[in-house]
């Protein structure tokens, strides 16, 4: 018999090595991809692993970046709020002067032109210096007291989940890529392996029915030898006493560092995305408020020596309208120029930094979490999805024995 099926008994370690790159290819894009859900849903259609758990591994993540990397109130503090006042008073400086006029012309159309030209000086120095009492005033607040004014655990909720969920499936990719392409790769290496003891089998005992149960084992092994091959052994450990092996993950420990580190600080928790949603969040309503309400107060104290004036010609009711208008100009000028800190907070956070030595000090075994724990649950899926897709080419070969 060996003879007239010497061709299709050579092809197959080549066969199951084809088996084994498709089927661990395959797993791998049906990981990640589609983002969204194909089909009819719930259970008619195929939603990527990886995004269909995007809630749970992002809350996951929530947990490792805001308790195990990251001291919010730490972070907060190295904001410098001189810093801050200096870059946001200089920037105000021309709405102030503006806003300044439009409220004393608001009450009397001529009453800025009638006030001598070095008190009109001392006004609008006074006014941008309590404007910057007001930064600084604001800014210690938010460092004392952050989780009112802004939610660091929502904030990386949500860019990771939703419409964001790509997010999470870039930083599987750009944190595990050599290892996700072993896993690609080795589908071809150990299916020859086993393709070449099929070989011997089959030349013994060449049953047709069996291709499909082979295509399940090629398929099982394969994916699971390339898990485990990526994360275990924790420690580097000799083999055959020649042979030394570490998790593939675990061995790259300073490049999966810095690569995590660096998509939290420029994707998640980038200096813009934190002004975002302070400044525009569902806390933004509060400190609005509270700017509008110093910038208020400080505006009666400038002007008490005006307030008989005012109460004497019957302009109170204009004045307090007044009053409102500027207080909202100078505000919304505040919240803009607020939104050119982006560069400096990036900068003084220093958060690539800061978690990358994080990460780097970790034990292997907490190390190791970060990436595996995510989507552990799920590996066996994974595994079973190579066994499926396995059994599929070995039914092909089957029919194609039977022809």
């Amino acid at each position: 018999m060996f003879p007239s099926h010497w061709i299709l008994f050579a092809t197959i370690p080549f066969t199951y090595a084809l088996i084994g790159w498709v089927t661990n290819w395959l797993a791998l894009k049906m990981t990640f991809y589609p983002i969204q859900f194909i089909g009819y849903p719930p259970y008619l259609g195929w939603q990527g692993i990886i995004p269909r758990k995007a809630n749970k591994i992002a809350q996951n993540f929530v947990e490792v970046i805001t308790e195990k990397l990251l001291d919010v109130k730490e972070i907060a503090k190295k904001i410098d709020d001189a810093t801050v006042e200096k870059k946001l008073s200089d920037a105000l400086e021309p709405t102030i002067h503006k806003a300044t006029i439009e409220f004393a012309n608001s009450i009397d159309p001529e009453l800025w032109n009638k006030i001598p030209k070095n008190l009109q000086i001392d006004i609008i120095n006074k006014i941008k210096k309590e404007s910057g009492v007001i930064i600084k005033k604001i800014t210690r607040e938010i460092q004392e007291d952050n989780h009112s004014k802004l939610d660091i655990k929502n904030l990386v909720f949500e860019k990771l989940t939703g419409e964001n969920t790509k997010t999470i499936v870039d930083m599987f990719q750009s944190v595990g890529g050599p290892e996700f392409k072993f896993i690609e790769r080795s589908g071809l290496y150990f299916g020859f392996i086993l393709g070449f003891i099929q070989l011997l089998i089959w030349i013994h005992f060449p049953v047709a029915w069996t291709l499909p149960l082979q295509g399940v084992l090629v398929g099982y092994v394969t994916n699971f030898l390339a898990i485990q091959m990526i994360f275990r052994p924790l420690e580097p450990k000799k083999y055959f006493g020649i042979f030394e092996y570490q998790g593939l993950f675990l061995k790259r420990k300073e490049s999966v560092s810095l690569a995590f580190a660096k998509i939290v600080s420029e994707q998640i928790l980038s200096s813009k995305n934190i002004l975002e949603e302070l400044l525009s969040g569902k806390a933004a309503e509060i400190l609005l408020l509270d700017i509008q309400k110093e910038i208020l107060i400080q505006i009666d104290r400038i002007t008490t020596f005006a307030k008989p004036l005012i109460a004497v010609t019957g302009k109170w009711s204009t004045y307090e309208t007044s009053k409102l208008e500027i207080s909202k100009t100078i505000t919304d000028a505040t919240i803009l120029q607020a939104k050119g800190l982006d560069d400096y907070l990036q900068s003084c956070m220093a958060l690539e930094t800061i978690i990358t030595t994080k990460m780097n000090g970790m034990s292997l075994k907490d190390f190791e979490s970060i990436l595996r724990s995510a989507f552990q649950e799920d590996e066996l899926l994974l595994i079973l999805i190579g066994a499926a897709l396995g059994a599929f080419v070995g039914f092909l070969q089957l029919v194609l024995v039977s022809l």
